[in-house]
């Protein structure tokens, strides 16, 4: 059987390297000159960035990625981190240590009038995800769409888990209102640990999903030597090791039902006949690709996904002097007024890390949500550039802020705004990290894998389980189940 994947992210990926290894006969289109979509990499001059996601967890025993790297053969160097970063708010900086009791004990030292309610608050939603932890580990396909993704789900539950299934439509909002955090500074800090990985603050946040988010550090938080790029690149050679193509350079414009299956056209009017598609690119831009009956079927599918908003991102890649950066941790994350979410994310890479740079400097990355409304006019140049360059001095701002030794002077500064993301990874509109995981738009209210066209899979950050590498991943695996796959 013949499967085309189009796109070489880590969901894309990771469902060609499994089922190529299985024995279909895989093929995989890649847009841009890069692995990794949105956990990519680029290179300027003799530094090497990064492009989106950066701090590496699901690497643990158990974790997902290093369970299908196992079962491929492959490996990714790491390095636990046992201080995973500093969350910097106004007046106070917070330590988020790997150990549960020392993150505790932080928060009581910075929050000491809230330590009885933050331990409650804790213990409910570690004590929550521990109830599903069988759940979380046999990762389960959701919305349950077919016989056998139910019976593959129920190998996962356990009767005591119920009191937890039992909160499934609570935003965390109410769990804070509970402990009567609601409101408060230890909120803030919240808001800031789930909004990369659930795309939306404690307010509207799904409590099972935010139990999830608050838990996987502790499961193991990582330094990969690089970036996560390494990660899809393992999956990558994994094709090809197994037998599989993957293409470069193949920007797909249309996918069209034949007689003999799927026929893909690319921007230069090469095709791929193929059996099966497993389209690893946003729903939205997969239903631009589509043509007749079967694209009206596809948006009636995703139709509710199809309506709702995502948050862009603007990024910040520079390069600071060693001096700078010298004992400072390699995560961080602002709290700013000047941002609409709230937060920046500052990544920075380890001083022996060669593959970032050579030099006695650092690569840094520096990203932070953006409403996308603000930039509809991006392809106009004057206005787009107006844009790059507040967003330039408001990141500015921000690492000044982690980094006060900084004179303000980089001998590189690249600032990635949306129009970036449209141009080198295809994302609409340059929307990354999917949708918004509340209760109303999460879990099996979610986007399937499943479409309702026949031999045809979709998956990515718009599909459930959602944004990060671990959810991109783990959609990717759903898909190759489909397909055969069984995975430890």
């Amino acid at each position: 059987m013949k499967i085309g994947v189009i796109g070489g992210g880590v969901a894309g990926l990771t469902a060609a390297a499994l089922a190529q290894q299985k024995g279909h006969d895989l093929v995989v289109l890649e847009a841009s000159r890069e692995w990794g979509g949105c956990a990519g990499k680029f290179q300027r001059g003799d530094y090497l960035f990064p492009a989106g996601a950066t701090l590496g967890m699901g690497f643990e025993r158990g974790g997902v990625h290093q369970r299908v790297l196992d079962k491929l053969g492959e490996s990714v160097e790491v390095s636990l981190l046992d201080e995973v970063m500093d969350i910097h708010l106004p007046d106070v900086t917070i330590t988020y240590y790997h150990d549960r009791e020392r993150l505790l004990d932080e928060l009581s030292r910075v929050f000491p009038k809230h330590y009885e309610a933050i331990h409650a608050f804790y213990s409910e939603v570690w004590g929550d995800f521990e109830k599903i932890r069988p759940l979380f580990q046999q990762l389960p396909a959701l919305p349950l769409r077919t016989v056998s993704d139910m019976v593959y789900a129920l190998k996962g539950f356990r009767p005591n888990q119920m009191t937890a299934l039992l909160k499934l439509q609570r935003p965390l909002g109410d769990t804070l209102a509970r402990h009567g955090l609601n409101g408060t500074m230890f909120e803030r800090f919240i808001d800031g640990v789930l909004l990369d990985s659930l795309q939306t603050g404690a307010k509207d946040a799904s409590h099972l999903l935010s139990a999830v988010a608050l838990s996987i550090y502790h499961e193991g938080a990582y330094y990969v030597e690089g970036g996560l790029y390494q990660l899809a690149l393992a999956l990558e050679r994994a094709v090809r090791t197994f037998g599989g193509e993957t293409k470069l350079g193949r920007d797909v414009q249309s996918i069209e039902r034949v007689t003999d299956g799927w026929l893909v056209t690319d921007r230069r009017g090469r095709l791929e006949l193929v059996d099966v598609i497993v389209s690893a690119i946003p729903i939205e831009r997969t239903s631009e690709l589509l043509r007749g009956q079967e694209q009206r079927r596809f948006k009636r599918q995703y139709r509710r996904q199809l309506k709702q908003s995502q948050w862009g991102t603007f990024s910040l890649y520079l390069v600071l002097p060693e001096d700078v950066c010298r004992q400072k941790p390699l995560f961080q994350q602002i709290y700013h007024e000047r941002l609409p979410s709230g937060h920046a994310f500052i990544s920075m890479s380890a001083p022996g890390d060669v593959l970032r740079t050579e030099r006695p400097e650092r690569t840094i990355t520096v990203s932070t949500h953006i409403d996308l409304s603000e930039w509809q006019d991006w392809k106009d140049r004057a206005a787009y550039e107006k844009l790059e360059q507040d967003w330039t001095n408001r990141l500015v701002d921000v690492v000044a802020t982690a980094f006060p030794e900084w004179n303000r002077e980089s001998s590189l500064l690249l600032p990635g705004g949306p129009g970036a993301w449209v141009k080198y990874t295809k994302r609409p509109h340059g929307a990354v990290g999917g949708y918004a995981q509340t209760p109303s738009q999460a879990l099996f209210r979610a986007a399937s894998y499943r479409t309702d066209l026949p031999n045809f899979f979709v998956c990515g950050d718009t599909v459930f389980p959602g944004a990060g590498t671990i959810g991109a991943m783990t959609s990717g695996l759903h898909v190759a189940r489909s397909l055969g796959v069984m995975i430890d």
